[in-house]
């Protein structure tokens, strides 16, 4: 491991959505060192509930739970979805991703089975969430961070020739804005036939 360096956080906007279903942001991105932060922005055309996934693409060492430990973060709008640590090609002292903020119930997957070995070689890990996300109308913002954990206690920023992070396949399910149309126009024929039945029926009475 390097030794501990200084940087500045930074924001990267990588994507803004005017299509709202399936994939707003394919990537991969590019590779971020850690204290680093990247905004995936998409429309919606109403206030809905969305499920979402992504995959966190990790390189070298990116490290789980140790000495070495590296943060995963995720928010949207402002509000906190996630935090955990993942070995990513770092090493951890558990095989397990270790979750310190789960209110929305994501769920995990790792597919390149990294476990606790040290190996340089990266890794990635699937994060997947239910239809339960609150998004407003409009413009939405996911911000993805990642954080090395600071010394004492630590070993702090490691830098991307050691360390780096990046994001792939980010996936909502907030209907398209089309879609949305359909939905209203729907909504609008029942009433106006509601409305002509109605007022055959009064004309009847009458």
């Amino acid at each position: 491991m390097k030794k501990p360096t200084v940087i500045a956080a930074f924001s990267v906007v990588l994507f803004a959505a005017s299509a709202n279903a399936g994939v707003i942001y394919p990537g991969p991105s590019p590779e971020q060192p850690t204290d680093t932060s990247i905004a995936v922005t998409f429309d919606s055309a109403a206030a809905t509930t969305t499920g979402l996934s992504f995959t966190i693409d990790g390189y070298l060492s990116l490290d789980g739970q140790n000495f070495y430990e590296d943060d995963f973060g995720l928010s949207l709008n402002g509000s906190p979805l996630f935090a955990g640590t993942f070995n990513l090609g770092g090493g951890s002292n558990t095989t397990q991703a270790v979750v310190y903020l789960n209110p929305f119930g994501a769920t995990l997957s790792n597919p390149t089975s990294n476990g606790t070995a040290i190996g340089f070689a990266g890794g990635k890990e699937i994060v997947t969430f239910g239809d339960v996300l609150p998004v407003v109308s409009g413009i939405n913002t996911l911000i993805f961070n990642y954080t090395s954990l600071p010394p004492p206690g630590n070993a702090g920023f490691q830098g991307i020739g050691d360390e780096g992070w990046g994001i792939e396949g980010v996936t909502i399910s907030v209907p398209e804005m089309s879609t949305w149309a359909m939905i209203l126009v729907g909504f609008a024929g029942l009433g106006f036939a509601g409305y002509r039945k109605s007022r055959k029926a009064v004309s009847i009475v009458a």
